[in-house]
């Protein structure tokens, strides 16, 4: 009797498993047919192509900006001033009176001493007459012919003095600030104005470590004014000569380049930021900066890859990145790319290894081919 009673017993647990087990079995086909039915997880992303640039390692240095004509004006001798014939930031061109000191006693000295040589002259013009007839002898034609040319350096020293009491500008260009008036003495040595020439390029003077190459003239480097915002100008100049000897208190190189100063961009002393190479330029890979992925493994980028069936997927290419700039990266030759090879760019942080991928410029040309089909539907 008991035993028929646990008979049954174990039969009725054996139908609710089976009950139990046929359920959970439909339950995970339904999952399965229901996870199936929905598509495989994809990414988009913006693609891009590994190109080739030209690299030059650099180093940035400060160099300043050097006039090549460039003068403090001063006086050589004092005097008062009579008249005063530019202003401050005026240009002046070559020649041009810019002061004029009193010249009154140093004019009349000259009269005197022309009058002098004038008188010498005559004499010393007589008496060569007279020394062919024997009328006078040697010495006297000799004393006369020392009057003369006393007379005449006399004159040569005088017109010397007003010339330099008479500035003017010894080439074209622009003149700086002043505060002389007519009537006011100036003293010897005074400082009268700077003038910066009208040149169409400037030289930058910068120091180069000796530990780096030594750079030949006529080598390029680049230059970036030093701005607190974002319209600093770039350019390029041209070494032109360098130093003959070392700098002793940094044990440094000088060196002077040469740069277009076009529209007057560049003031003297200005401190720019120059870019030297000091090393052979070399071929290296280059991806936009987006591309670029790190991990505790390196630095990788995403290689999309058709898998036979006409789709993209993810393959991680590991890569050694040389430099990375604002907009661009670049690679190391010989990482397993190769100019051509399609990346993903924008957005491939989300990627991971073996990821339907889907590219925007893809998905454009995808949409325009189902415009172009429901048109001709409609055409139809």
């Amino acid at each position: 009797m008991n035993f028929k009673k646990w008979a049954l017993t174990l039969v009725a647990c054996l139908l609710v498993f089976a009950a139990l087990a046929t359920y959970k079995v439909m339950d995970i086909r339904a999952s399965i047919a229901m996870a199936e039915a929905y598509p495989e997880q994809s990414e988009t992303v913006e693609e891009a192509l590994v190109s080739t640039a030209q690299y030059t390692p650099t180093i940035s240095v400060i160099g300043e900006i050097v006039a090549p004509q460039r003068l403090d004006l001063r006086n050589e001798i004092g005097g008062e001033i009579t008249s005063v014939n530019f202003r401050s930031g005026d240009r002046v061109v070559a020649g041009q009176l810019l002061i004029q000191l009193d010249t009154t006693v140093q004019e009349a000295n000259l009269n005197a001493a022309r009058a002098r040589a004038d008188l010498a002259r005559v004499v010393h013009e007589r008496n060569l007459k007279l020394i062919e007839s024997r009328v006078i002898n040697a010495d006297q034609l000799d004393r006369t012919q020392a009057e003369l040319t006393s007379a005449e350096s006399e004159i040569t020293v005088l017109e010397r003095t007003i010339e330099k009491l008479t500035l003017r500008s010894p080439f074209a260009g622009r003149a700086g600030l002043h505060n002389f008036e007519v009537g006011q003495f100036l003293p010897d040595s005074a400082l009268i104005t700077s003038l910066i020439g009208d040149t169409a390029d400037m030289w930058v003077d910068f120091q180069m470590p000796q530990f780096y190459p030594q750079l030949p003239v006529g080598t390029d480097v680049g230059i970036t004014t030093i701005s607190n915002n974002s319209d600093a100008a770039r350019t390029s100049a041209t070494i032109i000569a360098e130093n003959t000897v070392l700098n002793a208190n940094n044990r440094s190189r000088g060196y002077r380049a040469s740069v277009p100063n076009e529209g007057q961009q560049y003031a003297p002393s200005t401190v720019v930021q120059l870019d030297v190479p000091i090393g052979a330029p070399a071929q290296l890979l280059q991806v936009p900066v987006l591309s670029v992925q790190n991990d505790p493994l390196g630095q990788y980028v995403f290689v999309l890859r058709s898998d036979g069936s006409g789709v993209l997927r993810a393959v991680r290419q590991q890569v050694q990145v040389r430099l990375i700039e604002t907009d661009r990266a670049l690679l190391e030759v010989g990482t397993g790319l190769e100019a051509g090879t399609r990346i993903a760019a924008a957005g491939a942080f989300k990627l991971y290894e073996g990821i339907l991928v889907f590219t925007r410029e893809r998905n454009r040309a995808s949409a325009e081919n189902t415009n172009a089909g429901a048109a001709n539907v409609e055409a139809q």
